[in-house]
């Protein structure tokens, strides 16, 4: 390995571990780099960031974020929960299912998991503690099932990965659609098991009167997800151009409502804005970083290495699965994604690999590394919200990333599995 990568790498690692903001680890690092080398003008940084950043498909970025934070302020966490519990709130646990189906159902609408933990954890962990639902448990259960939010569409770093890849967003959209169901109803299988070992109260079923009401509340938000992938399959806008019109639903919607007003418009878009900064930063950061590695013809080492160590193409997607998951434990789902994109997406080619089962498993596996000790962001939103430690939520968490695990492995062993919806309308 070249002394200049290696010691980015150094630096890179070192920064992250005594707690220096990602973002400004892979640029401390990438410009250190550049000072060693010496051959390379500093103007570089601005110039790839720019680059990177000047892209038609990260348009949909702050525009996802924007109907996400319109949707939110249009008190429609509270319809979909209600729709949640009329459809499983009479199983064992009921509100861990709640849970987990309501944050199946917001993923449709926000793509981002953090808005979706915050969103559903406010509602659904104080409810869970006062049933007696341990604190550790309500956490855990939220923080992983909105693991989903990014896999099930629309999701932001498809989006992200698409702009990097040239990868179709849309068809990443629908490839993330089976995959998203199977992990929230694996969490589903665990809750079941664990609550009849707990021996949690049952409650009585919702009657088909209750069902109709509850779906009436909640047909508008989940129309969103309907419009966006319609619209996609159907050619009238792209991935970008749909993040528009979700902002014109989402915005039509909320004021239909009565719950979004012109003088509280201005806070949303000011959250959307400040939600827009730390992803697109860290997109941009994160490019000088990759350009850097590609210079000195990192990718190529790695893809002899590679090559050197198996040449299946099943045995080469778990070892970079697991490379993805180590990495996803101490940083940031886009960070890590964006970091590790350009190396390892040519290798994977060579592989056979299509760029959009890639891509959808590369988002699958750092999700789940969101909720994974020590970093585990979604894990550390949870937490908080149930007033829990870290350290008690870090050791009840790993049966949630054992049932996501396994439905990530067969994702990947199984192409079918994501490939099925894009091949069928695309």
């Amino acid at each position: 390995m070249n002394t200049t990568i290696t010691i980015m790498l150094v630096i890179f690692f070192v920064l992250l571990l005594v707690g220096v903001p990602v973002a400004f680890s892979i640029g401390a690092s990438a410009i250190f780099a550049l000072l060693i080398d010496g051959g390379i003008s500093m103007v570089v940084v601005p110039q790839r960031m720019f680059v990177q950043l000047n892209s038609f498909s990260l348009m949909a970025i702050p525009l996802f974020i924007l109907a996400g934070e319109l949707m939110g302020a249009s008190g429609i966490t509270g319809r979909i929960v209600k729709f949640a519990s009329a459809m499983v709130g009479h199983l064992r646990a009921s509100l861990a299912h709640i849970t987990i189906l309501s944050s199946m159902l917001m993923a449709g609408i926000s793509g981002s998991a953090s808005a979706d933990t915050s969103a559903i954890g406010a509602l659904m962990i104080p409810a869970m503690k006062d049933e007696g639902y341990e604190a550790d448990m309500a956490a855990c259960v939220t923080a992983s099932a909105n693991t989903v939010g990014p896999i099930i569409p629309p999701s932001i770093m498809m989006v992200i990965y698409g702009s990097m890849t040239g990868a179709s967003v849309g068809a990443m959209f629908l490839g993330g659609m089976i995959p998203g169901i199977l992990m929230g109803l694996s969490l589903m299988v665990w809750v079941y098991f664990y609550s009849k070992k707990r021996n949690y109260v049952l409650k009585s079923k919702a009657s088909v009167r209750e069902r109709l009401v509850s779906a009436k509340g909640a047909i508008g938000a989940l129309l969103m997800p309907v419009i966006i992938l319609g619209g996609i399959l159907s050619g009238v806008f792209t991935a970008t151009e749909a993040g528009a019109v979700a902002c014109i639903y989402a915005l039509a919607f909320g004021m239909i409502t009565g719950n979004i007003r012109m003088n509280n418009l201005y806070g949303i878009l000011r959250n959307a804005v400040m939600g827009t900064t730390i992803p697109m930063f860290i997109i941009g950061i994160a490019a000088v970083f990759g350009w850097i590695m590609t210079r000195y013809n990192f990718p190529q080492q790695l893809a002899v290495l590679m090559e050197g160590i198996t040449s299946d193409p099943n045995v080469f997607i778990l070892i970079i699965m697991a490379i993805y998951f180590i990495l996803g434990m101490f940083m940031e789902a886009n960070a890590g994604m964006i970091i590790m994109t350009p190396i390892i997406y040519p290798i994977a080619l060579e592989y056979g690999f299509s760029a959009v089962h890639l891509g959808v498993l590369t988002v699958i596996i750092f999700c789940i590394g969101s909720i994974t000790p020590p970093v585990g962001l979604q894990l550390f939103i949870a937490s908080s919200i149930a007033k829990v430690p870290l350290s008690k939520s870090a050791k009840t968490i790993w049966p949630y990333v054992f049932m996501l695990s396994i439905v990530t492995i067969l994702c990947a062993l199984i192409p079918q599995i994501v490939m099925l919806i894009p091949d069928l309308f695309l």
